[in-house]
């Protein structure tokens, strides 16, 4: 069966792009590439390690199984055999992983379902020039983002890149912010080097196995260390290489994700020189702006809605609890515009700034994200000016109002609670701020 052509988009849901956008502007830099090669040659470092200690051991263990005694007229040497074996065995099971992108609160959508969602999807991905996701999940969370099932056959071959929308963002941003995050988000699944972070994810998916988890050899170890002496030595000798090959791994993962935390800051400024090329300069950095307080309102409003369950009661749309919360805060806080854009001026708006560097800010290199300060210096070195589009970005999607509790009913699937209605969850929430303590000459204190 054939699909059906997605609807054309009126001009009034979809911001236009910057009217010239260098054409150079979003291409990675040469500290960009330092980064990629750097975090590819600690992979290859990691990688030959482990990939050659597998290969001895397995070799080691092979070769006294293959070697036949009557040669030298010596028997097997069995401590040397269960020793290589044991160690072999250790190694290979580290490739045995499969890491599901599922985490439980997304559920899919498709362009029959959300028609005029898919058609603004297709139109950022032309603009960012980026291949489109596999699929679409929409979430509750103040996300957006990709994800993708991880195993071992991914380290050779790509994966489908599928998009995580998070409707607790979705609440809070314009069409223009929207569309700047998507393109954002574009931008990853433009990049050749999200392999070199696939490939450093399947090296740590591999060290977690090797390092962290303790199965049955484990327990075969420790036996062997508390049985009769004669015997215990091997498990201790056992023991102490599985120890050290552990160790020696983690610190050569440790130095492949510093330098794979440097490579993932620089795609971050790349992506967002893409919704820069697609958006301008300002929904970007707009849409950054808003989201501490968003998240904040979410979770909150994750506590109310778990002691409305204890209390009996489910609530039918969890994100008229988020957008009340804040303006709970913005009472309580005395801070009326708390989360809303402070105005751009008329003039000079390539200077102007509304992050700032913190007092004392914490060395970035374990982030995986540059603050909000740089991200916003780099969005604006080149300063695209584009018409902002202020209407709700729950306008792009059809029956927002019914997605918005069919959401709500996944988030709480599982729970059988009889639905308040939403006049009387809010009643309910309002309660919980009326308190002489949040008063607003407090300040939130």
């Amino acid at each position: 069966m054939k699909a059906s052509p997605l609807p054309t988009l009126p001009a009034d849901l979809y911001p236009p792009q910057p009217a010239s956008v260098p054409k150079n502007l979003a291409k990675p830099t040469g500290r960009y590439r330092f980064h990629a090669w750097l975090a590819l040659g600690g992979l290859a470092v990691f990688g030959g390690f482990y990939a050659g200690l597998t290969a001895w051991f397995s070799w080691a263990a092979y070769h006294h199984i293959t070697s036949s005694p009557e040669t030298n007229g010596e028997p097997m040497d069995i401590p040397r055999f269960v020793g290589a074996a044991v160690i072999a065995i250790f190694l290979l099971k580290g490739l045995f992983f499969r890491k599901s992108s599922g985490r439980g609160q997304e559920f899919e959508i498709t362009a029959q379902t959300q028609p005029r969602l898919f058609a603004f999807l297709t139109q950022v991905a032309k603009e960012a020039r980026a291949p489109r996701p596999h699929k679409v999940f929409l979430s509750p969370s103040v996300n957006a983002g990709v994800f993708y099932d991880l195993s071992l056959l991914n380290f050779l071959l790509p994966v489908r890149k599928n998009l995580e929308i998070g409707l607790g963002l979705v609440n809070v941003l314009t069409l223009s912010e929207f569309k700047a995050v998507l393109a954002h988000e574009f931008g990853h699944f433009a990049q050749r080097s999200m392999a070199v972070g696939r490939w450093v994810y399947t090296a740590q998916q591999v060290a977690i196995q090797l390092i962290h988890h303790r199965d049955a050899l484990d327990s075969v170890l420790n036996f062997l260390s508390r049985i009769d002496i004669r015997i215990a030595w091997i498990g201790w000798v056992l023991r102490l290489i599985v120890w050290s090959i552990r160790s020696l791994l983690d610190t050569l993962l440790s130095l492949v994700m510093l330098a794979e935390r440097a490579l993932s800051r620089e795609m971050e400024f790349q992506a967002d020189l893409v919704a820069v090329s697609t958006s301008g300069s300002d929904a970007l950095i707009h849409a950054l702006y808003r989201l501490p307080a968003a998240d904040r309102a979410w979770d909150e409003a994750k506590d109310f809605i778990s002691d409305e369950l204890s209390a009996g009661h489910a609530t039918e749309d969890v994100f008229a609890v988020q957008t009340r919360i804040l303006e709970h805060q913005r009472v309580i806080l005395n801070e009326p515009q708390l989360g809303d854009i402070p105005p751009l001026p008329n003039q000079n708006r390539e200077s102007h700034r509304i992050f700032t560097p913190e007092l004392a800010e914490p060395p970035q290199m374990w982030s995986s994200h540059p603050g909000n300060h740089l991200r916003e210096e780099n969005a604006k070195r080149t300063y695209l000016e584009a018409e902002l589009n202020s209407r709700s970005a729950w306008e792009i999607f059809d029956s927002a109002e019914g997605l918005r509790r069919q959401l709500s009913d996944h988030l709480l699937a599982g729970f059988e609670k009889p639905k308040r209605r939403l006049e009387d969850t809010l009643k309910s929430l309002a309660s919980r701020y009326d308190l002489l303590c949040l008063h607003p000459r407090y300040r939130g204190a």
